[in-house]
């Protein structure tokens, strides 16, 4: 039997593919819908997807079906690949929207033109004035908070952020404390564990920055503890490694930056001289759609 693939709206057509993330089935959902395409994975809501792709669209009567093909996290930590067959309604007739303008060279912060910091408290500093300066352009204020490093507050919702330089041992405990911290507030603020994306300046190399986020993606994914890395280089590029946050301005920030951190990564590793520092950064140019 031959099955006659039927072309979506050009915007699901382009824009349903997900790939390289880390988002719960939940968020992944609630995606689909904001894009215009009303289906349901049928997979657990708390599952890890790392990447989906729209294998084939076909019309059917009252909306369409589509075959996915979905990379995913299992209760016990395994990688799984699959293919699901998913029908559902679809809105056709969305008007087209706006592309977002570019942001002024005002409101972007200055690039960087080395890979290290003086100290521990430049970095810090860093790190913080960039994630802050990201928030602030989404609609939060500062606010005073002694249980962690920086917080602020978005329509009586807070972010509460604790900084790591480094992904060691220190940094799973700071991000215990994100946890203890959403047992005492609750699941309607969102909590952050910020990092700077390349740490081998810090003593950590990228091998084991990424094999300490694997190692305790799921205690994070539980918890739903964002660990958000800010470009070395570039202050306005800043990427989610784990959980996206809920606010969906914020979600759209990280789903536009989040393909752009394997070629960033590419980079990186290919322009590393044989003493293991960087030669140049480029990738500055890279500014991330606010």
């Amino acid at each position: 039997m031959v099955v006659a693939i039927m072309a979506l709206p050009h915007e699901l057509e382009t824009k349903c593919d997900l790939v390289n993330i880390m988002l719960t089935v939940e968020d992944i959902n609630k995606t689909l819908a904001e894009k215009g395409l009303y289906i349901k994975l049928p997979l657990p809501t708390h599952f890890l997807v790392r990447n989906m792709r729209i294998l084939e669209k076909r019309k059917i009567p009252g909306g369409v079906g589509v075959l996915l093909s979905v990379d995913f996290v299992n209760d016990k930590g395994e990688n799984v690949s699959d293919l699901f067959h998913c029908e559902g309604q679809v809105e056709a007739d969305r008007k087209e929207r706006p592309e977002a303008p570019p942001p002024l060279l005002s409101d972007l912060l200055p690039l960087r033109t080395v890979e290290g910091f003086e100290n521990d408290e430049e970095a810090k500093a860093y790190l913080g004035e960039a994630f802050g300066h990201l928030l602030q352009g989404k609609g939060y204020h500062t606010a005073a908070s002694a249980d962690v490093d920086l917080y602020l507050e978005w329509q009586g919702k807070g972010f509460f952020v604790n900084v790591a330089l480094r992904c060691d041992d220190l940094a799973f405990q700071k991000a215990q404390e994100l946890a203890r911290l959403r047992q005492k507030h609750g699941v309607d603020h969102e909590y952050g564990l910020l990092i700077p994306a390349f740490q081998q300046a810090l003593g950590v190399s990228l091998l084991n920055q990424e094999r300490w986020i694997l190692r305790n993606q799921e205690f994070l994914a539980v918890n739903r503890i964002g660990v958000y890395a800010v470009d070395n280089w570039n202050p306005n590029l800043i990427y989610a490694f784990s959980v996206h946050p809920a606010p969906r301005e914020l979600k759209k920030y990280f789903m536009t930056t989040g393909p752009k951190w394997s070629l960033v990564r590419s980079r990186y590793v290919l322009r590393r001289d044989k003493k293991g520092k960087a030669s140049e950064p480029g990738f500055a140019e890279d500014t991330a759609e606010r």
